[in-house]
């Protein structure tokens, strides 16, 4: 289940976006060849913000996950790891993660 201290989730179309205060940290869009996300932490790197991007992985399936470690964000999705920044996309049905900030 995904937190709800000042925590929100939105359904518009084929977009589900979870909220914390006033940052999507998480885009889940269905596409045409399965799910894709986009993480955003709004320039927050907390634990909170971390476990909601957690929390709505685990909660809608999408296999991917943010840890930290020596100070830096990375983000995990079967046998690939990346560096994390705001923007970064995981192509959940490929275990893909993409630098590139779009989804098609």
């Amino acid at each position: 289940m995904i937190g709800n201290h000042k925590t929100s989730v939105i359904n518009n179309n084929s977009i589900t976006s979870v909220c914390y205060h006033n940052t999507e940290v998480v885009k889940i869009k269905d596409t045409s060849s399965g799910k894709c996300v986009i993480l955003n932490n709004g320039g927050w790197f907390t634990a909170t913000t971390k476990r909601r991007m957690n929390q709505a992985s685990q909660q809608y399936g999408l296999k991917f996950n943010v840890f930290q470690s020596n100070f830096c964000w990375y983000v995990g999705i079967g046998n690939e790891i990346s560096e994390y920044h705001n923007g970064i996309v995981i192509d959940v049905e490929h275990n893909r993660i993409s630098d590139e900030g779009e989804w098609e």
